[in-house]
């Protein structure tokens, strides 16, 4: 199938959420167009791509504020301030530290599982 001259715009709506209808009024086609165009396995990969994109930069927004907000934390935990601020840090942090554990063996485990089904797959059994 030839790529539609609506393809990427209808992708960047549909990867962003909107519906179909949405999409095509935006990219100025029509809703049939539309619905031919994103019927194809090609649409399907790039809006998962998009997706993907937009899913790593907020991961990373997220992990640079997430250590700002750790510095702040630290920051409530000094002896100055109020008892209740320096518990109220303590607990954020002790709330926040299991998960992230989790997460982090988590991550190991699935890294270590996929590399034994690589090598497994390589040796050919």
């Amino acid at each position: 199938m030839k790529k539609s001259k609506f393809f990427d715009a209808l992708a960047v709506q549909v990867a962003a959420g909107s519906t179909i209808k949405c999409a095509a009024n935006v990219a100025k086609c029509s809703v049939q167009t539309a619905y031919n165009v994103t019927a194809d396995h090609a649409f399907r990969q790039r809006v998962a791509a998009l997706r993907s994109e937009a899913t790593t930069a907020a991961v990373g927004k997220l992990s640079a504020a997430a250590t700002q907000a750790v510095d702040t934390m630290r920051e409530l935990l000094d002896l100055t301030d109020e008892p209740s601020i320096r518990l109220g840090a303590a607990k954020a942090i002790l709330a926040a530290l299991g998960p992230m554990t989790e997460f982090g063996e988590l991550r190991a485990r699935v890294q270590k599982i996929e590399s034994e089904s690589i090598l497994r797959y390589c040796n050919g059994s």
